[in-house]
């Protein structure tokens, strides 16, 4: 590509920090002088993340045995509808803050909360003792019918949350959500359910492998979960180098 690798990493960094592509353009003008369209930025975004996506997906991960779900509205455009919300599922581990999963669906009914549940199983070896939810009633069924184990100690892992305060409680996945807010608060909406799931992508790869988490010692989850990928100093831009590779 005719832009050199700071100014795109630097786009896809401010862009999962929330800043929106207007004022992206308008900082590579000022620091970078380079004059880039906010087309171009969105490009670069959805090329780099399809790319990490699919590099991110051959990792199994080392996670631990608590994980819990949510879920998070996202604005659809919709002809003809003035308020037209999907969902983002999200389950993470608690252990190490890794996002297994993060989908997102039209409705939430029991086979919408199996998508991501189906999902997380996929990317570890671990059956968890534990996977705590709040009180929507498609968990339910769909925590049994994905983890449900006769011959298990614990046969079935749901924890359905009583309240916001009493332990265990799903405060890890309300950071997390507010984490998307700051983004979502910027895009305002989406123009179609592709371009929701191509960023709901985007923030499982930027939470996962990019973002520091205070609470795990500014490490990433990926590192806390041993995935064999040494990102330092512009992670974005080591990860894209390591990605056609394998």
């Amino acid at each position: 590509m005719k832009f050199n690798p700071k100014v795109i990493t630097l786009t896809l960094d401010l862009y999962f920090k929330g800043v929106s592509q207007r004022k992206i353009a308008d900082h590579l003008k000022q620091f970078e002088n380079v004059e880039v369209t906010q087309p171009t930025i969105l490009s670069w975004i959805k090329k780099y993340l399809r790319l990490l996506g699919k590099y991110s997906e051959k990792y199994k991960v080392e996670v631990g045995n608590i994980w819990h779900s949510d879920e998070t509205t996202v604005f659809i455009k919709k002809e003809g509808e003035k308020k037209y919300y999907q969902w983002i599922w999200n389950v993470m581990d608690a252990k190490t803050r890794y996002l297994l999963a993060c989908q997102v669906t039209e409705n939430r009914f029991v086979n919408d909360a199996r998508n991501p549940l189906q999902k997380a199983k996929s990317v570890t070896n671990v059956r968890p003792d534990a996977i705590v939810t709040d009180g929507l009633q498609a968990y339910k069924e769909a925590v049994k019918a994905e983890f449900y184990d006769n011959e298990a100690f614990i046969q079935n892992p749901h924890i359905r949350l009583k309240d916001f305060e009493t332990k265990p409680n799903n405060n890890i996945l309300e950071r997390l959500n507010g984490t998307f807010r700051e983004r979502t608060k910027v895009i305002r909406s989406f123009d179609s359910s592709a371009g929701a799931g191509e960023f709901a992508a985007g923030m499982q790869t930027y939470y996962n492998y990019i973002r520091p988490h205070m609470g795990i010692n500014g490490m990433t989850p990926a590192q806390m979960a041993n995935i064999p990928i040494n990102l330092m100093g512009n992670r974005w831009e080591t990860m894209i180098a390591l990605a056609p590779t394998k």
